[in-house]
């Protein structure tokens, strides 16, 4: 009983330590807001009658606009400046809705059977050539093609096709979108062998949460129907109208990662390209593919596109986890198929993972960014070095065969078992590496192997961490079977959950397309 009521007073002091390290935070997040020159997620405003989406001129851009109002031509403040990350119009706060009733925004479809062209908007006005011409020019700009143009007043000719220029392979022609009630039915090619449209898809569940950023400076260089809130519109549900060929940049984390290439998988007609922009917590994937650890603190689009744009496919394994209960009662779930990409593991660096993602569904998650998560994380497994969440003695719960072998393995004291695809797992860490002096196989993404290695406690990770310690290396192989006695938490590719008593089978299942940036790409945070 008295050491009953220890772990309670533990375990209560121990969150409230973790909801003190929120609150704190909570506060200094709502006193930089009035003090921080950086509002852009509370700057959007919503669609008007001709689809302007408009925000302050103080976030970040991909277009160029102008400071002055195109109505009342005055000088627009950071603080009434607004400009549409569509098209790049721009208005003051109280002439933007004339604009809405004026001009239109950018056409996200067009009549295959009609010419397409320009869509010009003024950014500024420009003098002459030689300083004895005292007329002002009109400076114009195309937000599909990126030109722009110099015209005397009431000179623009409006009959000017529109050719996409150095995006033309990247974008999706309005000609060429087939809507049905306002909701894509389907995606026409245009008659170019090297068109390859690049699809946008944002988590604004992901750690960094700066998904409308992204979604904000794509949309000024592509259709907007290409970028995409996955947190309010299913990739599955876009899958169905992806083109037969195309380029993902999945802007998420791991996890993220995952459910795109899931929803990918039943899709065979679809040969899909994923490139990643780093938004997560941990982003091994991203690291070990060559797109960083995170992303710079102000992203330049256009950057990006062009990494996009010159990446090289990389071949990356798929492996299909088969969970089968032991007991299937009236609550228990039945078998269940997953797939991973990075890494399975159980014991007690899924707890840690379940910890997070519990601490972060509340209220406070909405204030997270990434360094935020990664002090989170810090305290969560602090803790569990204290509390191993029923993962001790793990090794006495496991039973682990490696390919077809009869014997179980020989497992030491252990409180995590990991089954490794990628050289990345926990925010960076070499684990099969580590201390190799050649007497192991290298590792490798696409050689249909896992790697198993296990951990021993929570404390046992902080010194891997940090360089200070290697882990039990066991072997590789291309299957896998694991014997779980009792419950214990469970995490494939970051996504935890607490699994009962079950047999866990890990086996190939085929290869899905990756794209590694080049060499000179430097947007890793």
């Amino acid at each position: 009983m008295e050491s009953y009521l220890r772990y309670i007073v533990v375990t209560t002091n121990y969150y409230f330590l973790i909801g003190g390290f929120f609150l704190s935070y909570l506060i200094y997040r709502i006193v930089n807001s009035f003090v921080s020159g950086n509002n852009f997620m509370q700057t959007i405003y919503s669609r008007g009658r001709y689809g302007h989406t408009w925000r302050s001129i103080e976030c970040n851009k991909s277009l160029p606009y102008n400071i002055y109002c195109s109505v009342c031509s005055k000088l627009m403040l950071p603080v009434v400046g607004l400009f549409c990350e569509c098209c790049a119009l721009s208005a003051c706060k109280k002439c933007n809705r004339i604009l809405d009733k004026k001009f239109r925004c950018k056409h996200i479809s067009w009549p295959s059977d009609k010419p397409f062209y320009h869509h010009w908007v003024d950014i500024g006005t420009t003098s002459g050539k030689d300083d004895t011409q005292n007329e002002n020019f009109k400076k114009l700009f195309c937000s599909w093609c990126q030109r722009t143009k110099v015209i005397k007043e009431n000179f623009l000719d409006d009959n000017e096709q529109c050719d996409f220029n150095k995006y033309r392979k990247l974008i999706i022609p309005p000609a060429c979108v087939q809507l049905n009630r306002g909701t894509i039915s389907n995606i026409k090619p245009p008659p170019d062998d090297d068109w390859e449209p690049l699809i946008v898809l944002a988590n604004g569940k992901s750690g960094s949460s700066r998904s409308d950023e992204v979604i904000s400076i794509f949309r000024g260089l592509l259709n907007p129907i290409q970028v995409v809130d996955i947190s309010s519109i299913a990739p599955e549900k876009v899958i169905k109208w992806l083109p037969s060929r195309c380029r993902l940049l999945i802007a998420g984390g791991d996890g993220t990662v995952a459910w795109v290439l899931n929803a990918l998988q039943p899709a065979t007609h679809i040969r899909a390209s994923v490139g990643i922009l780093p938004m997560g917590t941990g982003n091994d994937l991203s690291r070990v593919l060559g797109w960083g650890a995170g992303c710079d603190a102000r992203l330049d689009a256009h950057a990006i596109v062009k990494a996009v744009r010159d990446a090289e496919e990389q071949p990356l394994d798929r492996w299909k986890i088969t969970i089968k209960p032991k007991r299937a009662g009236l609550r228990g779930r039945g078998e269940r198929v997953l797939h991973a990409y990075n890494y399975a593991s159980v014991g007690v660096d899924a707890q840690v993972a379940l910890d997070f993602h519990r601490a972060r569904a509340q209220f406070l998650y909405r204030f997270a960014n990434r360094t935020l998560n990664y002090v989170a994380y810090l305290f969560l497994g602090m803790g569990r070095a204290l509390d191993d969440g029923g993962c001790g003695g793990l090794e006495k719960r496991l039973r682990v065969w490696l390919g077809g072998r009869r014997d179980p393995l020989s497992l030491p004291p252990l409180q995590a078992l990991v089954a490794l695809n990628i050289p990345s797992w926990g925010a960076g860490v070499h684990l099969w590496n580590m201390g190799n002096e050649g007497e192991m196989p290298e590792q490798s993404v696409s050689d249909g192997k896992l790697e198993v290695v296990g951990i021993s406690s929570s404390f046992h990770i902080a010194r891997l961490q940090v360089g200070l310690a290697e882990p039990y290396r066991f072997a590789q192989t291309s299957r896998l079977k694991i014997e779980l006695s009792g419950s214990c938490a469970m995490q494939v590719d970051g996504e935890p959950w607490m699994q009962s008593a079950a047999t866990i089978t890990i086996e190939p299942d085929g290869q899905c397309c990756m794209l590694r940036p080049p060499h000179h790409y430097t947007d890793t945070g």
